[in-house]
């Protein structure tokens, strides 16, 4: 029998259409249009200006979260997950305590692993050890998918202070997406019982297997039931472009997936590897995290004075400049014929241009020219530079330290 792809794609684009009727699904909206506000408010703050429109971010937001909705659902369906055997009722207390020491640990991938660990290694709580790894996995592969297809969305521009002091241009990358899905309930049906036009699946599926007791004369159904969640992304990008840094960010988050799901998916014939699946699932993130950030703050800063020019950080919608294509990463070199080194050259180039000028910049070490009007009543280029390096206002990374890790070093530290 063949796999009803089809059929089921149709299921899950229906289950997405169905969770825009669900309150809670505009709630979650809200709280996204609350955290793209919040972020619009610190660049005015930063810049006096918005390089982004609130309701374009939300939007978007809305139509890539359909998009991983039906895919989450789609890879979800395909394997079998069954919600009565994932233990949400014991993974959402963890995961809200772990966000007391961490906002970032509010992610499944540590409180997710912790509980399949505890079952793993003394038999409680009661969850299905496989189901819950495959979910944290699934989950995560449609990150990734998100983050790739992001792109420039969802970058702020900020002023980082780094750890020798120096003041350098960076983008603060954050999504939010509302996820309407759909999860699968197995339901025991007298033979005799089951409805007609039950959609018919091949002798391999599900590849996760039902472990609960079946009824003599009974079979397993499934209903599909919609679910409503949310993911979130967090980033910074120093020595990348925020596009790069996203590609190498959901490359890497995309390799763990795929690991955690085959030794989820493998766990289910050898039990052994569940320990050492669960462990994966929070430990392998953790890793991933630290690593990925390390080398970005690590590395030569990428929004810096130029020895030639004004660099460009960011652009502010609707503006001349960016209409003219200037994109963040130029570096300006004259405005009108006139040199433009300084900021306080690039103002009086602004007030002496005419209407229509031309810019001459360089973009990936070649030369370019663009034209530029002025909007009508309005002289301003529409670009926000890199800081110089005495700005009062920026940002500042704080390390993340762990208690007992800080101990640890502590007592190897006196010996």
């Amino acid at each position: 029998m063949m796999f009803p792809w089809q059929e089921l794609i149709r299921l899950a684009i229906g289950g997405v259409v169905a969770a825009y009727f669900e309150p809670i699904f505009w709630m979650i909206i809200a709280l996204v249009t609350y955290q793209y506000w919040q972020l619009q408010k610190s660049q005015k703050r930063m810049f006096g200006v918005c390089g982004f429109s609130l309701t374009q971010q939300v939007t978007l937001a809305v139509m890539l979260g359909s998009i991983g909705g039906m895919l989450g659902s789609f890879l979800l369906t395909v394997v079998g997950i069954n919600v009565d055997q994932l233990g949400l009722a014991y993974i959402w207390p963890v995961a809200i305590l772990l966000m007391a020491v961490n906002m970032r640990f509010l992610c499944f991938a540590y409180a997710g692993g912790l509980v399949a660990l505890s079952k793993a290694l003394i038999g409680w709580p009661a969850v299905d050890v496989s189901q819950v790894l495959v979910l944290v996995a699934v989950l995560h592969i449609t990150e990734s998918i998100l983050i790739a297809i992001s792109g420039y969305y969802g970058s702020m521009p900020v002023i980082l202070r780094r750890g020798n002091g120096q003041l350098v241009g960076a983008f603060n990358l954050q999504n939010f997406w509302p996820l309407p899905l759909l999860l699968m309930s197995a339901v025991a049906l007298p033979e005799s019982k089951v409805p007609a036009g039950v959609l018919p699946m091949p002798d391999w599926w599900p590849l996760l297997p039902i472990n609960m007791s079946l009824p003599e004369g009974h079979t397993w159904m499934y209903a599909m039931i919609p679910v409503v969640a949310a993911l979130g992304y967090t980033d910074i990008a120093v020595a990348s472009s925020p596009k790069m840094r996203r590609r190498n960010s959901a490359f890497h988050l995309a390799i763990y997936s795929i690991i955690l799901l085959a030794l989820a998916l493998l766990s289910i014939h050898y039990k052994w590897l569940q320990v050492v699946a669960a462990m994966v699932s929070f430990l392998g993130h953790e890793m991933l995290i630290q690593l990925d950030s390390r080398r970005e703050l690590e590395g030569i800063p990428r929004y810096v004075p130029p020895t030639e020019g004004l660099m460009v950080l960011d652009t502010v919608i609707d503006t001349p400049g960016p209409k003219a294509g200037i994109k963040s990463g130029d570096i300006l070199l004259t405005l009108h014929g006139m040199t433009i080194n300084r900021r306080d050259q690039l103002a009086e180039a602004i007030s002496l241009a005419p209407n229509e000028f031309v810019i001459q910049m360089v973009r990936d070490g070649q030369k370019m020219e663009k034209k530029v009007k002025f909007s009508k009543g309005q002289r301003m280029l529409g670009v926000i530079l890199v800081p110089e390096g005495n700005e009062l206002y920026y940002v500042e990374l704080t390390e993340d330290k762990f208690w007992l890790w800080e101990k640890v070093k502590k007592k190897w530290r006196n010996k």
